[in-house]
């Protein structure tokens, strides 16, 4: 199977600063979504990061009229193979279960040089967590 869409936890949701670049590439439909096998963390440029491992992300799903037309946008503005990288996941949605793109850090370890902190509850809000 090929992935319908793209998982979007950060800046691209609905409300937040790069919203409007989905929109900008064909955006057809914004879901809400969950992705298990993710950790959440908090960059201090203000955007998150997500890796794989054992939590859930909260976030949306989003469908393109040309899903690779805007894979090319959405790529740069994620800096793919410079910053992130993009894998596929299976969401969970109301509509049921959707195989996704989403754009993830390399590893923990990759967070901790740029400085994240863990977003605890997998739900990114534009803000960093206080340290403890």
């Amino acid at each position: 199977m090929r992935p319908e869409g793209v998982f979007v936890y950060g800046t691209l949701k609905s409300g937040e600063r790069a919203a409007a670049l989905a929109e900008s590439v064909g955006l057809v439909l914004r879901l809400p979504a969950v992705a298990k096998g993710l950790l959440l963390y908090a960059l201090p440029g203000g955007y998150p990061a997500a890796v794989f491992g054992p939590g859930e992300v909260v976030g949306e799903f989003l469908t393109f009229a040309d899903l690779k037309a805007a894979l090319r946008v959405l790529d740069a503005y994620e800096e793919v193979g410079e910053e992130y990288q993009r894998r596929v996941l299976e969401v969970q949605t109301p509509l049921g279960p959707r195989l996704a793109w989403v754009y993830v850090y390399p590893d923990e370890a990759a967070v901790r040089r740029a400085g994240g902190r863990r977003v605890l509850g997998g739900r990114w809000t534009g803000s960093l967590p206080k340290k403890p």
